[in-house]
């Protein structure tokens, strides 16, 4: 009776320990998964992470830019100072003259608003400068009017101001003005 008594205390001990061991086995499992777990939502977090940097360096992009552009414009303003002296009538001439060689350098069509973000001005000074701008340079500097009138100046290289000029008529021009003068 006693071999059997031991018998049945190893064949409980033997069960005990494949017990004990799948038990160690499905906690090594479950920490297994958990660090699995952790190190994805790291990952997660990481891309997020990286995504947030793309967009910061987009947008300082975006900054540096316009303020190279602002310093481009404030770094031509003193220059037309020093060419024409100072005076009150030659402000509006100097950031005609700047906004033209802006525009020489980086041709397009510009809203009024972008320009004043540009220049640094008021919109209503901005105006003024656009209307400078055309009287200063006609054969290149051109105004239209969009939308709920939305004012866009533009600057035309010499081989479009020819394009332009067999195609459009000068009553345009001088109704623009009109409307110009009106505005401010």
């Amino acid at each position: 009776m006693f071999e059997e008594l031991l018998e049945l205390y190893k064949t409980k001990a033997e069960e005990i320990e494949r017990d004990r061991r799948e038990a160690q086995a499905m906690i090594m499992l479950v920490s297994a998964i958990d660090k699995m777990s952790r190190d994805m939502d790291s990952k997660k977090s990481d891309v997020e992470l990286l995504g947030r940097l793309i967009d910061q360096v987009d947008r300082l992009s975006k900054e540096v830019s316009d303020l190279k552009s602002q310093f481009r414009t404030r770094q031509a303003r003193p220059s037309a100072a020093v060419e024409s002296g100072s005076g009150d009538g030659k402000a509006l001439d100097n950031h005609a003259r700047s906004l033209i060689d802006i525009m020489a350098e980086k041709p397009g069509r510009y809203t009024t608003s972008e320009l004043v973000d540009m220049l640094g001005l008021n919109k209503t000074t901005v105006i003024s400068v656009m209307k400078r701008a055309l009287e200063l340079d006609p054969k290149h500097v051109k105004m239209s009017q969009g939308k709920r009138r939305k004012l866009y100046l533009s600057y035309v290289s010499d081989e479009d101001t020819q394009k332009v000029e067999s195609s459009s008529g000068t009553g345009e021009s001088d109704r623009m003005k009109l409307e110009l003068m009106a505005m401010t």
